[in-house]
């Protein structure tokens, strides 16, 4: 029997179907920028490792200076916030799943490695912000997942009494997974994200979950 108190949750591809918007954001970046835009299947592939966005620039544009990335990012985090967010969607019974959860006692956190603003805005605007405890994400400073500052720099100082083995990460693709490892945690892969298959299971997930809402039958 598990001893979870505290569930840190992925965003994109975990809690929310935003594929599409980050693929549509970036193609409609590049064309803001007047730049060529990279193959569909190359930024298809970067998004699916799940490395945030500034990561995935480098793979798809690797011969564009620190300050070109820097703009780059800022073009793509605007026009996510204004056309990318009518193009997501939270996973079926996201608000259920999480209401339980809360209900339950778990102490629920979303580390993501998505912009922190664009993050915020969707939670409340899916009306699942009142269930989250702590919301990490992209600030720039912050070592994106599978790195573990999140935990060591953010969660840990104010949970101090949890110990890494009574978390649950909960998340689609490798960076997830290896950021458990990277804590100490078990893990839960979603399969229905984003995540490659292959990769994911080569990581031995502690559970896989093939809908969001399976997680319950796990904790409950």
């Amino acid at each position: 029997m598990h001893n979870y108190k505290l569930l840190i949750l992925d965003f994109d591809g975990t809690l929310c179907a935003t594929h599409d918007a980050i693929l549509f954001c970036i193609k409609r970046t590049y064309e803001t920028l007047h730049m060529t835009i990279p193959n569909h299947d190359f930024i298809d592939e970067t998004i699916r490792a799940g490395l945030g966005m500034e990561k995935s620039v480098e793979i798809l544009s690797p011969n564009l200076t620190q300050q070109q990335i820097h703009h780059l990012l800022s073009t793509y985090e605007a026009i996510y916030l204004v056309e990318g967010e009518e193009k997501s969607a939270p996973f079926p019974k996201a608000t259920e799943v999480l209401a339980k959860l809360f209900a339950a006692d778990y102490v629920l956190i979303v580390a993501s490695n998505k912009a922190v603003a664009a993050v915020n805005m969707a939670l409340e605007r899916f009306q699942l912000k009142q269930y989250i405890a702590m919301i990490i994400g992209d600030t720039r400073t912050l070592r994106k997942k599978p790195d573990p500052m999140a935990y060591t720099d953010f969660i840990k100082p104010k949970y101090n009494d949890i110990s890494p083995k009574q978390i649950l990460m909960i998340g689609d693709t490798p960076a997830d997974l290896l950021f458990a490892q990277n804590i100490g945690a078990d893990s839960c892969w979603a399969e229905y994200g984003y995540g490659d298959e292959k990769a994911c299971l080569t990581l031995h997930p502690t559970y896989t979950i093939k809908q969001l809402a399976d997680i319950l039958a796990i904790l409950l």
